[in-house]
């Protein structure tokens, strides 16, 4: 792979984000949620609100990775709501074609040091075990938080783990 520019993303780059990120959190999801269940989520709301909701939370950003011009990862992160004092590690997704290549521990470095202090957490779907192993080889640990992100109240429910990076003495 040739160099990686990690810069902040823009409005005008949320298209293409949309691009890479929904093939990659569907990829994600795949065997955790049911394929036409993946298919509901509509890109363009992702475009108009979820991205600029995300990103209207003081001090949160998205950061992407770009090689050859070409987006391959994101990541949107910020102070914890909760306990700003913490970084949440909100979205990290690679671009299928680009994963277990080092662009992931990139981001997540990137974010770790814009936010130097305080521990660090995210969430994880409970069997997204790929995503659990990458956090756990950064040395994030289940810290025993737990939430079911609901779709369906009782029809189409993912649970998610919490995980944290202790950083603070």
């Amino acid at each position: 792979m040739t160099e990686i520019l990690i810069r902040q993303a823009e409005p005008s780059d949320y298209a293409d984000v949309v691009q890479m990120h929904y093939p990659s959190w569907r990829e994600s999801y795949r065997g955790i949620l049911a394929p036409q269940v993946l298919d509901l989520f509509d890109r363009q709301q992702w475009i108009d609100e979820e991205y600029p909701q995300r990103l209207n939370r003081a001090g949160w950003a998205m950061w992407l990775a770009e090689s050859d011009g070409r987006l391959i990862g994101m990541t949107v992160f910020g102070p914890e709501l909760a306990n700003p004092g913490q970084l949440e590690i909100d979205s990290l997704y690679i671009a299928v074609d680009n994963q277990r290549r080092g662009v992931g521990g990139l981001l997540l470095d990137h974010a770790l040091a814009a936010h130097p202090s305080g521990d660090a957490v995210v969430w994880c779907a409970e069997r997204n075990f790929r995503a659990r192993r990458f956090y756990q080889k950064k040395g994030f640990q289940l810290d025993g938080r737990t939430f079911t992100w609901t779709l369906v109240p009782g029809v189409v429910e993912a649970p998610q783990v919490g995980y944290r990076l202790q950083r603070s003495c």
